[in-house]
């Protein structure tokens, strides 16, 4: 029978290893009184699970990546750096990096942010830029990221 006034349970699944202090699980008050309504009606000590809340990598990995917005065929990284250096030029194309283009939005990441002002004065000529190296369709805006 669970003790009324306490609100901690000892944790009585698996065996104390040697002499170990006893471990306890905090229980709110619907809970303990759940437990204790359920002891009562079955007349056994509840059988506390230290795996309740465990879950698989697997299964959460699954969850996670069926929620994001990813392509069916992404792009080579391969494609982006030369398309991004033919669009940019040599000065441009060392000072910042094109790291994705996904769903029309080309991502690039610069490392000063005077060279993110300086690519947002030349957003519009460097978006005709892209859409001639990638296609009119390919690519509808620019965001710009300094890290």
């Amino acid at each position: 029978m669970i003790p009324p006034w306490s609100a901690y349970v000892p944790d009585r699944d698996r065996p104390a290893p040697h002499a170990s202090p006893t471990r306890y699980e905090y229980l709110s008050r619907d809970e303990q009184e759940v437990r204790q309504a359920l002891a009562d009606w079955f007349q056994a000590v509840p059988v506390f699970s230290e795996t309740r809340n465990v879950h698989t990598a697997e299964s959460l990995l699954g969850a996670i990546l069926s929620k994001l917005p990813l392509d069916e065929e992404g792009m080579d990284p391969e494609l982006l750096r030369k398309g991004w250096m033919a669009a940019a030029g040599p000065f441009l194309g060392k000072q910042a990096c094109l790291v994705s283009l996904v769903k029309g939005v080309a991502t690039i990441q610069v490392l000063q942010p005077a060279m993110n002002y300086h690519l947002q004065q030349w957003q519009g000529a460097l978006l005709g830029k892209l859409r001639d190296q990638f296609g009119k369709d390919a690519v509808h805006s620019i965001r710009i990221r300094i890290g």
